[in-house]
């Protein structure tokens, strides 16, 4: 009996930490509003939940070492299941995405399935006259829109905006920092 009931135990930990690392993350990706809802002290209490208290049963010391290790486990998985790219960055003055943007936006792509949505909103940093800027942001946005339409993804699935130089996420001071805001931020909901 005890043997079944720690059977029974390891299965329903496997499958609570499985469905805690395939928890679909937040609809929102983008850089600055970015909150998971993978949240991994959730998740590490679940999985040691998952694994202590069936493993307490039969031993309470054995319960609570199982309780650290199914926590330790499912809050690591946790933590790094979403690896989903949530900007894609541009050149100075240009819309054109690069080899390595493609490999981001196919993963992208694969993300969305065949229901889920996405919102691009483009950005520039701030050199430039506004309307160029606004141009610009607006066409970040449709490039990436153009590939994702590309790999499947239909077009009334896809919202773009442009923002221009509006919400920097870094100083514009330096071109250093400059180049982060010459950028796609992607959200994609359910």
């Amino acid at each position: 009996m005890i043997r079944q009931l720690r059977i029974t135990a390891l299965l329903a930990a496997a499958l609570l930490m499985t469905g805690c690392g395939m928890m679909k993350t937040s609809s929102e990706m983008v850089a600055g509003d970015y909150k998971s809802t993978t949240n991994w002290p959730e998740c590490a209490a679940k999985g040691g939940v998952a694994l202590g208290v069936p493993t307490a049963l039969s031993n309470l010391a054995a319960g609570g070492a199982a309780m650290v290790a199914g926590a330790m486990v499912s809050g690591l998985h946790c933590a790094i299941a979403d690896q989903t790219p949530k900007t894609v960055h541009f050149d100075f003055g240009s819309d054109d995405l690069d080899m390595n943007d493609r490999m981001m936006l196919d993963a992208v792509a694969e993300r969305m399935g065949k229901s889920k949505r996405i919102e691009l909103t483009g950005y520039t940093c701030n050199i430039g006259p506004d309307q160029v800027n606004q141009d610009l942001s607006e066409n970040r946005a449709l490039a990436v829109k153009a590939y994702l339409m590309q790999k499947g993804i239909e077009e009334s699935r896809i919202a773009t905006w442009g923002k221009g130089k509006r919400n920097p996420v870094a100083s514009n001071d330096e071109e250093e920092t400059r180049m982060k805001n010459r950028r796609v931020e992607m959200k994609i909901f359910r």
